[in-house]
């Protein structure tokens, strides 16, 4: 299985990353039909997403988010779409 591996340092404060985190629980959920769990502890937030074939997690940390995405075998082929995606998104909200 194809896995995807990323990490991004931010700036960003507790209370911004915890509604991102939410934000983003969110959209995955509405948009794209995908099972999230957000955990929410001291010194990080942690978003768990499944979807047929695929499955992840976003770290958020001070000062740094990490995330792992695993693909199957339906949507490998679609990795490195779904990484360059991944990255530009990282981008635009912890920029």
């Amino acid at each position: 299985m194809p896995t995807i591996n990323l990490s991004k340092k931010h700036g960003k404060s507790s209370d911004e990353i915890r509604a991102l985190t939410e934000q983003l629980s969110q959209l995955l959920q509405q948009k794209f039909q995908i099972k999230c769990q957000l955990k929410h502890q001291e010194n990080n937030d942690t978003l768990t997403f499944t979807r047929l074939d695929m499955s992840g997690e976003l770290c958020l940390m001070p000062n740094e988010a990490k995330v792992t995405v695993k693909t199957g075998f339906l949507t490998a082929a679609l990795t490195p779409v779904i990484e360059t995606e991944l990255k530009r998104t990282l981008d635009k909200y912890l920029a």
